[in-house]
């Protein structure tokens, strides 16, 4: 009997599959009557897919493409399963009745340990290469360093989510669109300073670009407030012509944080740690660690002040985008923002040393697989700690920013604008270096973010304070 039940499970879910949205009903009313949680894990995925692709006005992403015309995929007739929140409601304990209900169900499994059925991994790579093409095309990668079970659809993918490549750059009095108290994502490559707003990034959530002949890409996890700028040169641990990749979101979310990939040879990678995590170049260089630049996240006016010869992004970036809907509200999910304690669906909910959505700054490893974060709040004074053997201080700059560099002597203290070490060395914060009488402390570069995207996307995390 049990062998039975088993085989009628696994034909039900089978039945989800089908281009069938009359078979979808049947299948979804068939395994409620059953009521075995295990098959809670498939119904959570075409939950997903029903709720964005019947509601494209409420839940599309990015925001501004709302008001076109949904992916073809998610517009077939077949692309429904009714019934199935109600099904979830039998089979489990809440009943989530709100305009996103279907995020609650996902933040609700994501704290539960519910074994899907046998051949799961198969069945999900199979729904999203069918229902979700673009993504799935992606997952479908070898190895790959994370579950299947792990990995959200995160209301997107590379079709319409496109990254802002080849941008123009113009003086920073030519850009009359930025407001002093707009945030902008600071940064300097071969001494020239750039700022790149964060409403214009928000829809693209991606920037491509050669700056002084250094390829670089400015990156943005919009859930995990995480602007980090790597370096598109991958080097000598390359064995074939791909030495510098063009990188794009892949629609996934991973954790909690957005997953990239690059389409010289659609690897996939973690953007908050910046490793490979599927395909080619885990395979050929598993222990590739992308460099990074720093990134000062700050207001336009703040950034001006201290770099008036910046260059700013040009706004007419060809994209027909509406960036001015994201000025005042670029939370996707308000209720996300809103409220301290909702949690990123895929995200596994811990009692730690910080909030979970606590802003931090964080160092990494010279492995990359260790991390060292200072919470934001934390240095409102010089704060002086120890990150991967070396030590380190952490002090607000002329922006207002958190910048990291190596430490002279401790403790440190301010005096005026200059810091004074346990020696009395008088130390001038600059953007790149702490400078006293020809002596020298290197900066750091470090990354923005929010506490659990560190948490969860490195071996060990550390906070200093």
């Amino acid at each position: 009997m049990a062998t039975e039940t088993a085989q009628n499970l696994h034909e039900h879910v089978e039945q989800l599959l089908v281009r069938d949205a009359d078979a979808h009903a049947d299948a979804v009313e068939a395994l409620a009557e059953h009521g075995d949680e295990r098959v809670v894990p498939h119904l959570l995925e075409v939950l997903v897919v029903d709720a964005i692709g019947n509601d494209w006005a409420k839940f599309g992403f990015p925001e501004v493409l709302r008001d076109r015309d949904p992916p073809r995929y998610l517009d077939l007739p077949e692309v429904r399963w009714p019934g199935v929140r109600d099904a979830l409601a039998e089979l489990a304990e809440p009943n989530f009745d709100s305009a996103h209900a279907w995020v609650e169900w996902e933040s609700w499994y994501s704290q539960q340990d519910i074994e899907p059925l046998s051949g799961f991994d198969e069945w999900k790579l199979r729904l999203y290469k069918s229902y979700l093409p673009p993504v799935g095309g992606l997952l479908d990668a070898e190895p790959r360093t994370f579950d299947l079970q792990d990995v959200r659809w995160g209301n997107c993918d590379r079709s319409f989510l496109a990254a802002l490549n080849a941008p123009d750059f113009l003086p920073g009095d030519d850009a009359s669109y930025v407001d002093d108290g707009d945030t902008v994502f600071g940064f300097e490559i071969e001494g020239t300073q750039y700022a790149v707003p964060r409403w214009v990034l928000f829809p693209h959530e991606l920037l491509n670009v050669t700056l002084d002949g250094v390829p670089v890409s400015l990156t943005y996890c919009t859930l995990c407030n995480a602007p980090i700028l790597y370096d598109r040169r991958v080097g000598e641990q390359t064995d074939g012509p791909h030495d510098v990749l063009t990188f794009g979101s892949s629609g996934m979310l991973a954790s909690g944080n957005k997953v990239m990939y690059d389409e010289e040879t659609e690897t996939l990678w973690d953007q908050h740690a910046g490793v490979p995590t599927a395909g080619h170049y885990l395979e050929t260089s598993p222990d590739l660690l992308l460099d990074q630049f720093a990134v000062t996240q700050t207001t336009w006016g703040e950034w001006r002040a201290e770099y008036p010869d910046t260059l700013a992004l040009d706004i007419d970036t060809g994209y027909d985008y509406d960036y001015e809907h994201y000025e005042d509200h670029i939370g996707f999910f308000r209720h996300y923002w809103n409220d301290e304690e909702a949690i990123q669906p895929g995200v596994h909910r811990e009692e730690g040393e910080l909030p979970e959505k606590a802003d931090v700054y964080g160092i990494v490893g010279e492995d990359g697989s260790e991390v060292w974060v200072v919470p934001e709040d934390a240095v409102d004074e010089p704060l002086v700690g120890t990150v991967d053997g070396r030590e380190v201080l952490a002090v607000r700059d002329a922006t207002g920013d958190v910048a990291v560099y190596e430490a002279p002597p401790a403790p440190v203290e301010w005096d005026g604008d200059a810091l004074v070490d346990a020696e009395g060395t008088r130390w001038t914060v600059a953007r790149n270096e702490l400078r006293a009488d020809g002596a020298t402390r290197e900066r750091i570069p470090g990354r923005h973010g929010l506490w659990f995207a560190f948490r969860t996307h490195y071996d060990d995390a550390h906070v200093l304070q």
